[in-house]
Formats: C-alpha cells, structure tokens, sequence
C-alpha cells in the first residue's frame, strides 16, 4: 500500500514536472525558436535580398508557428541594375512542425507554409537581360555558423494579395488573384564553398485577371491567365488582348512618324519543355515549342503621317539573332488565326486592306547558337492562309542566321480566287481596279538582298476585266475613255489562246525604311502588274528552265562554300 502511494505521488509529481515544462515552452518556445530561424535567415538571402519579421508565435498543441509582419526586400549590395524582389504579408503560418527536432537535430521539418494576401512586387531595371545575367553569375557570401542545418518543408501556398510589376518607378503589370505552390522543398547546409544547398518537387503559379499597362499610353492591355508548372515545364498565356485607346484617325494624329496601330488578341500561348533550370544554372535555354493559337490582329497603318526616314528596320532573323539568352528552340507555331491589315494611302479617301484567315505558320530548330556547329542555319518559315477568304497562299520564306543575313529566298502559290476581292489592296497602291476575272493560279520563286529582288512569276488568270481608278488630282481627264482603253490593251486571259503561258521576271529596289513584308508584297505586286500589261519587256522563256538556272547558281554557290 505504501509503495503504491509512493508511486501514486511520484506519477503525479512527474505529470507535475511535464505540464510545467509545456507551460513554459508554450509560454517561451517564441523565444526558443526564434534564434534558430533567424540565424538561418542571416546566410540565406535570396540573390542578395533580405529576410525579416516582427515576432513569433508558437502553438504546441496543434504544431503551428505564426510569424508575424515578414518581408523580404533588397539588400544594400543591390544596384539600381538589378531585379528586385519586395514581399510583405502580415502573417505567415508554419503547420505541423516537430520542436524536437529542431533543439535536438538542428533540423525545421514543416508540413506547409500558408501565406495569404501578400503584397507581391517585382521592380526590373531599364536593362532586364544583363541585369539577371549579373544575378546569375553572383557568389554566396561565406557563411557564419549557423543554429539549423536543414529545413524541410512539404508544401508552401500563396493565395490572394496583390501582384504588380515594376521596370525603374514605372509600372508595367498588375494582378490581384495569385496562387503559387511548391512541393518538397529541402534546404541543407553543405560546405563553405556552398552554404545552402536545395532540392523541390513540383512548383506551379497563376496569376489571373492581369492587367498591362503600355509605356506608350495608347494601348488598354489584358492578359486572363499566366500559368507555370514546373511538373509539366509548361508555361501558359491566356486570353491576351492589345486595344486601341483611340480610334483610327485619333490615334494617327497622335503619332510623329507613322506607326501601325495593333487591334490585337489571342487565345492562348503554349510554351511547352522549357529548360529553365538549366539556364538558370548558366547553360542554353531549351525549349521544345511555342504555340500561339487563335491570333486575330487588325493592323492599319496611315502613310498620311510623315515617315520616319531615320527608322531602318530590321528582318525578323536578326531581332532574332540579337536576342541576349543563348535560345535553341525546337518548334514554332501559329495556329487557327486571322490578320487583317490595312492601309490609308496618302491623299486617298478610303483605306486598302487584305485579309489572310486560316492562318498558320511554322518553323523548326531555331538557334542563336550559330558558331557552335559546323551546319549553315537558317530561320526557315512555313506560312499558310486565304486570301480574302478565298484563294489558298502557301509560302516559304528563308532567312540566314549566319554570313550574309540579308541574302533572302522566298517562293509561294496562291490558288483559284476572284479577281476583285483583290482591289481592296491593289486599287489604293497601284491605282488599278478588276470588274471582273479569275485567279486560276499563281506561282512566284525571288530571292532578295538590302538593295533589290529579283525572281520569277507564273500568273494564270481569266476574262479580266481592267479599270484605272481615278485620282482626286485627275478631274480634268476624260477618265472614262482613259479606263476603256486600260481594260482593251490589258491581257484579258493567260495564257492566251494558241499561245504559250507567260512567266515574267519580278522585283522591285528595296525602300530601307520599310519592313520585309512591304518588301515581299512590292515584288509579288510587280508580278502581276507585268503579267497584265501587253508588253513582253519583263517575259522570259519559261519557268524551267529559269529554275534549273537557279538551281545550277545554288549548286555552285554550296561547291564554293565547302
């Protein structure tokens, strides 16, 4: 009897000793953990950010830890050229994490990180390439000695706040609806050569509703969804739209020197198998495909706005080419889409336009890595679509990636069409108009340089019926008679009857304060204009043989070259 009182009291006394002790570390464990944390946080600051918080708070029954007013934001060795990252959140919640393992291990083992509402900022420099450039090639501080070793965490999940976008002062993109996840992420002291070593699972990000605010000021600008998966190394664009803030004529009286103004929209951007970490860690950023599907763009230009004669663009190959990221990209694609564009003619009344619906482009194995293999490289594009709804347009357009990059090839067909569909682009520039006539086929093959295109055109068309479109300048003219006379020495059919088909040399001088599709369609126009007129000054023999001239130049050229 009496040993069991003894070991009544005795049990009593040690539940005693235990209650106490988990009052007191329920009263203090704040304090126990804080230095733990914080002298993690002392090594780690993500590429030369810091990590701070007011308080601690720790709940032992369910395992929970609340830290309070954390931030993170840039450290003073960051210049004004670097990316800059600031987070503030009132409060950060830690769930189910093991105490024991942190006095005894030196190890912070969490189920989940909740952080809810931050106030997300991302402050890019005027130059963005060389500024995460720079941040790449930054050195880890030397550590000091530090109270944890390692911190595993299972999940950590940000929901709501607010997300916004800074390049300087000026603000670019904003969000209100943010979801980030990143699973299994352990993060371990190593050596001193490397202090804080890490491995994660899946991470994946959303934002929605994104608003775009354009530096010019005369865009609205929306993006419905970004979306990044780390599982699927799948990036994700959804519901883009570029609007006008004014109306056509608005909008050109706005500008110095003429500008096309974009009505633009698109249903989703597929970025798919991106390389992300292996860029990161300063290696070729690889990616399988970009798909851009559902562009619908309504492009209008008004050349009653001076030229900018100081303005030389540049052809689509070297903007590529002088991209900072070393880029091999497998496949390019544009899918299901639409391109209207039009154009105001100076001292014309209405505007010309054309039309290419079903429109698709492709084109494979694009790099900027040119020096590194021993192949010629060459952005090679692939364009389909209709005209006007009407006639099928295939065309190949070759662009070098290396030697001379403005040495370029383009060939295409356009199939069975109505003539007058096409005077909404032919009548404003060439002043010429069809009442009526066939479109049974058209072939072209040119190559171009800075200066001049030269190549070939087969142009089939029937009953073509031709008008001159009368200039505002014109009154005087007996315009009627003019335009009778157009249309009877016009060539109503090719081929003519009894006759062999006609094949014209085409081309045109380049104007080097346009771009390369102006470029493309001068010399396609020049095609048809000689084609209809009765002259044979621009006739040649035939396509054949043409073509096997062409082929024994190109075949010469490759012999020189090897």
């Amino acid at each position: 009897m009496k040993k069991k009182k003894v070991f009544l009291y005795g049990s009593l006394g040690l539940l005693a000793i235990i209650i106490a002790i988990f009052i007191f570390l329920g009263r203090y464990a704040d304090r126990a953990i804080d230095p733990y944390v914080s002298s993690l946080l002392e090594e780690t600051k993500p590429m030369g950010h810091k990590i701070e918080y007011k308080k601690i708070r720790v709940n032992l029954f369910n395992s929970s830890v609340i830290i309070e007013d954390a931030k993170i934001y840039p450290g003073d060795s960051l210049s004004e050229d670097w990316v800059k990252l600031e987070i503030n959140v009132s409060a950060v919640r830690l769930t189910d994490f093991k105490l024991w393992k942190i006095l005894f291990q030196k190890k912070l083992i969490i189920q989940d990180i909740v952080i809810a509402d931050p106030d997300v900022r991302i402050i890019l420099p005027l130059k963005t390439v060389d500024a995460i450039n720079e941040v790449k090639e930054r050195q880890a501080p030397k550590p000091k000695k530090q109270l944890l070793t390692e911190i595993f965490l299972d999940k950590i999940i940000i929901s709501g706040g607010f997300f916004k976008l800074f390049r300087s002062d000026t603000l670019l993109a904003s969000s209100e609806d943010i979801n980030f996840i990143a699973q299994s992420i352990n993060l371990k002291k190593n050596s001193l050569e490397e202090p804080v070593g890490y491995t994660f699972g899946d991470i994946s990000l959303s934002l929605r509703n994104i608003d775009i605010y354009a530096e010019t000021g005369l865009y609205d600008m929306k993006l419905g969804l970004f979306e990044a998966s780390k599982k699927d190394s799948l990036i994700v664009f959804e519901g883009f739209k570029m609007i006008p803030k004014y109306d056509k004529k608005e909008f050109a009286a706005k500008l110095d020197f003429q500008g096309d103004r974009m009505d633009v929209s698109i249903g989703r951007i597929e970025i798919a198998s991106v390389g992300l970490a292996r860029w990161l860690a300063g290696e070729t950023l690889m990616i399988s495909k970009v798909k851009i599907d559902s562009l619908d763009a309504d492009i209008y230009r008004d050349k009653n706005v001076p030229a900018n004669l100081n303005r030389f663009p540049l052809f689509y190959n070297e903007s590529f080419l002088k991209l900072n990221i070393p880029l091999c990209l497998d496949t390019l694609a544009i899918t299901n889409s639409k391109v209207f564009y039009n154009e105001l003619g100076a001292g014309h009344p209405v505007a010309g336009s054309i039309l290419l619906d079903d429109f698709n482009l492709q084109s494979y194995n694009l790099t900027n890595l040119v020096d590194e293999d021993t192949i010629d490289n060459f952005m090679h594009l692939y364009a389909q679509a209709k005209i006007m709804s009407e006639g099928n347009m295939n065309i190949e357009l070759i662009l070098p990636l290396e030697g001379n990059l403005r040495e370029i090839k383009c060939s295409g067909s356009v199939g069975a069409m109505q003539m007058s569909p096409l005077n909404d682009i032919l009548e404003p520039s060439i002043n010429i108009k069809f009442n009526g006539g066939m479109v049974d086929r058209m072939t072209f093959d040119f190559t171009a340089n800075d200066n001049a295109s030269k190549g070939w055109m087969e142009f089939l068309y029937s009953d073509l019926d031709v008008a001159l479109v009368k200039k505002q300048s014109d009154k005087d003219k007996n315009w009627g008679f003019v335009s009778l006379l157009a249309n009877a020495v016009a060539v109503s059919n090719n081929p003519v009857k009894e006759k062999e088909v006609k094949i014209v040399e085409i081309g045109t001088e380049r104007d080097k304060n346009k771009g390369l599709i102006g470029y493309i369609w001068k010399t396609i126009q020049s095609g048809m204009v000689r084609t209809i007129i009765p002259s044979n000054k621009y006739q040649i023999n035939g396509k054949k043989e043409e073509k096997g001239q062409s082929q024994e130049k190109s075949n010469e050229t490759k012999k020189k070259k090897k």
